[in-house]
Order: structure tokens, then sequence, then C-alpha cells
């Protein structure tokens, strides 16, 4: 009996057991199914996501750039870098005195003499209305671990018919004559600078060979026939000077998206000796600060300018009405003529507000304000002359190398087309 209930015992174990195994198998296949059907649609889903990347790739179109972007990035590399990023021969565009006209000639640069130390420029340039110019310049850029600089410059420039009003604030457009004006020029100048060039101070020695004669413009007359000696310093008497500058400049300005922003400084002292008459000798001192304010991620600008050039004589000398200071033109007045006011000295404030189309478009608009003085303590407000306009700059990724600007004043309307930014660096003077 006890034997017939053990027996019973296994059989009952033996079932519970088979029992235990079955249902644990239907569990594992239910999640084998269900990690199928999941692995099943985990699949389907990728195969659908990758199916529609495909057919959004197969419509995609490339990233093209405008229209005009397109035109301009072809007018950089075809006509721009060629006329003022030049190597080898090329054409030379601008070159002459304001006025000149369109000027145009032949230019040859190198820029890998001596094993790529010394670079050198030379070119001819005229324009229809008979001004000429040719210079040549040898530079070592990059001496003294590119801290020092050279620079030999020799220029023969004849402009045959620059404007003169008479001197002084007050001076009238009826008084309007033209005088030719041939500068013979030479020139050595060392610059030191540091801090990538945002700190430098050198200086420039030469000479100056001045001839002022009958101008040739027929839609004025000639300036010896409306002024004298005695009221026009040197309109008789030209000179040939030694020159001395002593210049220096700060630069604080940061890039930003198309125009730099924040301050820079400069300052230029010439002196000129009087070689030939010893009448003529006297100092120019000129200053320039510059700030620009960028806003908008870089497309919208505010820059003020501020300019003054004062001359300083002793012993009776005098400054030539050829060498003065002057007011008047696309880089200061440009709602007046070209040379409209001569003085002693001259004070200048300029403020543009100008916003990029494109990287290589900018609109401007602009207001200029100044007056010219006979000595230094007439300097102010007094006489003060102003402007407004707008403007159209053309820009390649360095700088302007291009712009129009019209310019509106009690005057009349001037247009200038030049080929310099509006708000540049200090310019020697000859």
């Amino acid at each position: 009996m006890f034997r017939d209930r053990a027996y019973e015992d296994f059989r009952v174990g033996k079932r519970r057991a088979l029992w235990a195994l079955c249902s644990v198998a239907l569990i594992f296949a239910s999640f084998a199914s269900k990690a199928q059907t999941r692995g099943d649609t985990d699949e389907s889903r990728a195969g659908k996501i990758l199916a529609e990347e495909q057919a959004k790739a197969n419509h995609l179109t490339p990233n093209v750039e405008p229209r005009a972007e397109q035109v301009f990035e072809r007018l950089e590399r075809d006509v721009v870098n060629p006329v003022f990023v030049p190597s080898g021969y090329s054409v030379k565009l601008g070159g002459l005195p304001t006025g000149g006209g369109f000027s145009i000639g032949p230019r040859y640069t190198r820029n890998d003499l001596l094993r790529d130390r010394l670079t050198s420029d030379t070119y001819v340039v005229g324009s229809t209305k008979l001004w000429w110019r040719g210079a040549t310049t040898l530079e070592m850029p990059s001496l003294a671990s590119d801290h020092l600089s050279l620079r030999l410059i020799g220029a023969y420039e004849d402009a045959a018919s620059i404007a003169f009003y008479g001197e002084g604030p007050t001076s009238a457009k009826s008084g309007e004559s033209n005088f030719r004006r041939e500068f013979t020029t030479g020139q050595l100048e060392a610059e030191a600078h540091t801090a990538d060039k945002r700190i430098l101070a050198g200086y420039r020695v030469g000479g100056l060979l001045a001839n002022v004669g009958k101008g040739r413009s027929n839609d004025s007359p000639s300036t010896s026939l409306l002024y004298t000696e005695s009221n026009t310093p040197g309109l008789q008497n030209q000179s040939h000077y030694v020159t001395g500058t002593s210049f220096a400049g700060l630069d604080l300005t940061r890039k930003d998206f198309n125009d730099p922003k924040g301050l820079s400084l400069e300052a230029a002292n010439t002196q000129f000796w009087d070689k030939t008459w010893g009448l003529y000798s006297f100092d120019i001192l000129r200053t320039q600060a510059l700030y620009r304010f960028t806003y908008a991620n870089g497309m919208r600008t505010l820059a003020f300018r501020a300019r003054n050039a004062t001359t300083f004589t002793r012993g009776g000398q005098e400054v030539p009405f050829y060498l003065q200071p002057t007011l008047g033109g696309p880089d200061d007045l440009r709602g007046y003529d070209r040379y409209r006011f001569y003085g002693n000295g001259s004070s200048e404030v300029s403020v543009e507000y100008h916003w990029s189309v494109a990287e290589t478009l900018e609109l401007a608009l602009f207001a200029d304000g100044g007056n010219v003085y006979q000595r230094p303590g007439l300097i102010g407000f007094r006489h003060n002359r102003g402007d407004g306009g707008f403007g159209v700059r053309f820009k390649n990724k360095e700088a302007t190398f291009m712009r129009f600007d019209m310019g509106v004043s009690p005057e009349g309307v001037q247009a200038w087309f030049v080929f310099n930014p509006s708000f540049g660096k200090l310019a020697r003077l000859f």
C-alpha cells in the first residue's frame, strides 16, 4: 500500500512538472512572438523612414546663391582683383587728384623680387582732361621680423586745371578760376609697427619741385588773370622744397561682418623748407579720428570722422596757395565742388549710416560739415558749411574699392564716382 501511494505521488509530480514545463514554453513562445512582432515593426518603421529620407534626397536641389551674389563674385574675380590686387601687367584705374576726370593707364606690379622681400609698382595714368600721373614705388614690407617697412617713391603729376575760388571761408563761386599744377616728387619712408600693425610710427624725407602755370580749362579764366601774388601767395614764385614728415597711428578696431568697428587715430606733421626763395617755409599738422559702431550682426554701421589740418609759419613766411588745405570734393564736403574752399587751416566732421545689402554691396546716408580758416586762432564753427546725401559702395573681402556718392548743399548737387573708401586713412600730401 505504501508502495502504491509512492508511485501515485510520483505520477502526480511528473504531471505537475510536465505542466510547468509546458507553461514555461508557452510563456517563452509568447514573448518570442511579441519580440519578433516588435522587431518586424521596428524594421518596417526604420525602412519607412529610410525610404522617406531617400525620397526627400531625390528631390533636393543645390543651395544656389542669389543671382546678384553670383554677379558680384564674378566681378570681383575677373575685374576687381586683377585691377586692385594686381600681379604682373594690369590696368590702373584712378590715381589722379579728384577733378581730373576718369583716369586709366598701364600698370606693372611685382611681389616676388629678392625672394619675396621686395615689391614694385609702376603705373602711368591719364584722363580726357589732359591730366597725367606716373609713379614708381619700391617697398620692403617685412623687415625686422615684420616690424619695419621701407618705401622709395618717385612720381610726376600734371594737373592741368585745378579750380581756385580765392582764399578764405567767404570765397564766392563767382570767383572761380583754374590753374595748372606740376609736382615732381621723391620720398624715402621708414615705418615701424607692432601689434599686427595696430601701432605704427615713421618718418618720410623727400623733395618737391613745384610749378604753377596757366590753367587749360575753358570753363573758367586762368587764376593768374583774376588774382595776384599779393592775395594769392606763390602764384608768381614757385619753390623747390625739401620735406620731412613724421607720422603715427593707433588702430583699436576689430573686424566685423562687413566693416571694422572701434576707434582709430592718426597724425602727421610735414615740414616744408623753401630752398628757392626762402619765403614759403611752413609746417602743416594733420590729424584724424575715426570711430565705427556696428550692430544688427554687423549689417548696420554708424561711422564718425573728425579731421583737421593747420599750417604754422615763422618769421614772416607764407603758405603758397597750391599747398594750402582745401575743403570740397568726394572726401570731405561732398555737396561742394572740388577745391571749393582754400585756407591756411581746415576742419571737417562727417557722419555716415550704412547698411549691407550683400557682402559686396553697401548703401549709405551721410552728412558733412566743416570750414577753412586763415590762422589757428580762428578754428571753430564760424562760417561752417554743411551738406548731406546718399551713396552706394562696392566692396571686396578687404575694403571698399569703388563708390558713388551724391551730395546736396546750398550750392547745388554734386555726384562723385571714385575708387577709394569714404573714410580712409590720411593720404600723403603729394
